[in-house]
């Protein structure tokens, strides 16, 4: 076994179970923060990665559904779909800066750093149509530019190398390219496998999780498929450690964590976690898994052995 379950941390619950994205913060010192979109709960999680506790919460964020952090800047961005709204803080210290309106149900955050733009990607109305993506500048908190998107969108990123956005989009299958600086789509990369969702870039290779079943592996230059291996299920998030190469892919039917080695391009294991639970979050530092268990009510955390 790779990943060994080594602890678990309750949370308060809310109106109703419910989670989703999550991301780390790293104050440069040793420090380090799981944010959590705690969505039955309309709030933010915030847990030390360090002790493994419960800090506390960012109340009043309704329907939260993406959870952004930017290390560098001390910024924390959350997608508050059940208001349409965006909402920006100082991470640190969890201190709200400012909330923008955007469009409708706000999902999937790429932030551009270079140019201070938050990219929102907005499911539409009635979901599913109509979907768009709100380009936010965070020094003058408002909306500079509206993308119109030719299908629902699921998870982005930005990359810094490429300077580009890449984009999940249901259907039709694709990963789109975005252009932060002139916030135009410039091109589009046909996905093989139904439904592209959970996405991660690492050097010039793109990692897609698609609803068919399969874990698809790009050029990201060329949009070549490079391979594609199977999943046991319909996925959600991926998360990769380019150290240990190993990436993680959460499946929340029938509830497991597949687990692929990316320099050989082979399945490692698939580890049982609990039905419904389908997000998850991987802190490098401490080679350290959180998955989310809507049933259990709190986070499943495993260290990750390179065994």
């Amino acid at each position: 076994m790779t990943l060994v379950r080594t602890d678990f941390i309750p949370l308060p619950p809310g109106p109703k179970p419910g989670f989703d994205h999550a991301d780390i913060y790293n104050d440069g010192a040793g420090g380090r923060l799981l944010l959590l979109a705690h969505t039955g709960a309309n709030r933010v999680d915030v847990i030390d990665c360090v002790t493994q506790s419960h800090l506390g919460s960012i109340p009043d964020l309704p329907g939260v559904a993406g959870v952004l952090v930017d290390s560098d800047h001390d910024l924390l961005f959350t997608s508050d779909r059940a208001c349409s709204r965006v909402s920006v803080f100082a991470c640190a210290e969890q201190t709200l800066l400012g909330q923008v309106m955007v469009g409708d149900h706000p999902n999937g955050l790429a932030y551009d750093p270079r140019r201070r733009r938050l990219f929102v990607f907005n499911l539409g109305e009635p979901i599913g149509e109509n979907c768009s993506v709100s380009v936010v500048d965070i020094d003058s908190m408002t909306v500079e530019a509206e993308i119109p998107l030719p299908g629902r969108p699921r998870w982005a990123v930005y990359d810094q190398a490429s300077d580009l956005i890449y984009a999940n989009i249901r259907d039709p299958a694709v990963i789109l390219r975005i252009n932060p600086r002139t916030a135009a789509i410039v091109s589009s990369i046909e996905i093989p496998v139904a439904g592209p969702h959970g996405l991660w870039v690492d050097g010039e290779r793109l990692y897609c999780a698609a609803d068919g079943g399969a874990l698809v592996l790009i050029d990201r230059d060329s949009g070549d498929i490079e391979a594609t291996l199977p999943l046991p299920g319909v996925p959600d998030v991926v998360m990769h450690d380019p150290g240990t190469k190993r990436l993680y892919v959460a499946v929340g039917d029938p509830g497991t964590v597949t687990v692929i080695d990316t320099a050989a391009l082979a399945l490692i294991e698939t580890v049982p976690t609990e039905p419904g639970a389908h997000t998850l979050a991987y802190d490098p530092a401490g080679q350290t898994l959180y998955v989310f268990c809507p049933g259990s009510g709190g986070i499943a955390v495993y260290v990750d052995s390179g065994g």
